[in-house]
């Protein structure tokens, strides 16, 4: 899902802000093969985290909490849709299906049946930019669940009839999501034309033609290409030792050999231009427009992410109230949301969501929505709004020290997206050091009029071009 990520989840990343940093001496009588990193911790009464690498080039993060008798399994593939091609789409999402089914060691369903059996939980999802598998379940059950895992990265078992099943399963959901849906069709036609020449052109389950005619060998070839060691991160919380965790994260994995053999599509040159100015809109079958002002920026900084946090207080600490009570009781939209994608890895452009009825104006809106930003650059970054943002992060921090799950997910999603797990430990101090000339100049060049573009699926209308017809008046 392209554009899925909300604001929030910048807000929450960026709360976990250390009031201490440790060190630890590792003392640990590591594996063969495993190197220890690094142990720290991003939030004040929690558990120190441990880095490690395995030789064969797995990252794996440990969190030994024994506050919760559960373990928090996660493995973060980097295998989303942006390592397919044209022609060749939906696969990355077929995986997320098919690793539930068969491996060469264990028999149909087993991995499910094993999981509730032991009273775990699971569940996967598929991004642009990687896969995620992700279980919950009792501690005693983590070396078995090590073992289910590594069947499915190394062993999985291609073959009919399940392959056949599974793709029948993904296009039943294709339909149910998107050809059934006539904001989500027409958003995958405007998709194909913004998108174009880049690993965004195509939804994340892939084009219906594509999933109808993939072939085991399709399947076999991606697989192979992607699901290696060196494309792999696990992280895992527990209530037990490192020590013990990645002994046992090491008999399971340890051995696995092969590297990444496919590299994620470079962006055309001109992607950051291409659009400037222009507007792409196509009807449906939908009762309210919802419109997308895109900001093109090659800032995939954690500074940019706190910047955007910074803005989001600015804007919902208003005295009139909110972003979106100030833009209904005007009357000009039902919903705007600021915000910043955060898993591109080589554009992460700002964007503005407005979501509005047939009575409402989009230049109206933006009109709002643009002033409401530039009266925010003039917002003085002082001492009353930084305590105000403090005290949000406090909030946030203390329920995450509180949750061993919340802060394995934020962890892991550091160490993936940033390159380091800890770095959420800079938050206080970029905010203690900001100041208004720093924070203005941020806005000034991640909203730039000149080098922005919308886009957007409306009611229908006789003055805007039916979705349908629009794909192909646009798509040569």
């Amino acid at each position: 899902m392209k554009f899925a990520l909300a604001v929030s989840l910048l807000t929450a990343a960026s709360a976990f802000a250390a009031k201490e940093t440790k060190k630890s001496q590792s003392g640990e009588q590591l594996p063969a093969g495993v190197k220890w990193l690094q142990s720290e911790t991003a939030i004040e009464g929690s558990p120190l985290l441990s880095v490690y690498s395995f030789s064969n080039g797995i990252k794996v993060l440990v969190l030994p909490d024994m506050r919760n008798p559960l373990v928090s399994l996660r493995l973060k593939l980097n295998g989303g849709s942006n390592r397919e091609v044209l022609g060749k789409t939906g696969l990355a999402h077929f995986f997320e299906h098919m690793m539930f089914r068969k491996t060469q060691n264990q028999e149909e369903g087993y991995y499910d049946r094993t999981l509730a059996g032991v009273g775990g939980s699971g569940n996967a999802s598929t991004s642009t930019d990687y896969v995620s598998y992700e279980s919950t379940f009792p501690a005693p059950a983590l070396t078995t669940m090590l073992q289910l895992e590594r069947d499915r990265f190394e062993l999985l078992d291609l073959k009919d009839p399940f392959f056949t099943v599974e793709k029948g399963a993904v296009i039943s959901e294709r339909s149910l999501r998107y050809e059934n849906d006539p904001s989500a069709r027409g958003s995958e036609i405007l998709n194909e034309i913004i998108e174009k020449g880049s690993p965004y052109e195509w939804l994340t389950i892939g084009a219906k033609k594509d999933i109808e005619n993939m072939s085991i060998a399709d399947a076999q070839s991606f697989y192979r290409d992607i699901y290696a060691p060196d494309n792999l991160q696990i992280t895992i919380g527990g209530p037990m030792s490192a020590e013990t965790i990645i002994k046992q994260v090491h008999n399971a994995f340890g051995s696995w050999k092969g590297n990444q053999k496919k590299s994620p599509q470079v962006f055309p040159k001109d992607y950051l231009t291409r659009h400037n100015g222009k507007s792409f809109y196509c009807s449906e079958s939908v009762l309210e427009s919802r419109i997308q002002k895109v900001f093109p920026n090659t800032d995939n900084s954690y500074l940019s992410g706190v910047m955007m946090s910074v803005l989001n207080s600015i804007l919902s600490s208003h005295p009139e109230g909110d972003l979106n009570y100030r833009l209904n009781s005007k009357k000009l939209g039902i919903g705007a949301y600021v915000y910043k994608e955060t898993w591109q890895k080589q554009f992460q452009p700002a964007s503005i969501m407005l979501r509005l009825n047939t009575n409402q104006n989009v230049e109206a809106a933006e009109t709002f929505v643009l002033q409401a930003l530039d009266e925010a650059k003039t917002r003085p970054i002082d001492a009353k709004l930084k305590n105000l943002i403090l005290k949000q992060w406090d909030v946030e921090e203390a329920d995450a020290a509180s949750r061993m799950t919340t802060l394995v997910k934020n962890y892991e999603w550091n160490s993936y997206f940033y390159g380091d797990p800890f770095i959420s430990v800079n938050d206080r101090k970029i905010l203690a050091n900001l100041n208004s000339a720093q924070f203005r100049k941020w806005m000034t060049d991640t909203f730039d009029a000149k080098r922005s573009f919308r886009y957007g699926v409306v009611p229908k209308s006789a003055e805007v071009t039916e979705c349908a017809n629009f794909k192909k008046e646009k798509v040569k």
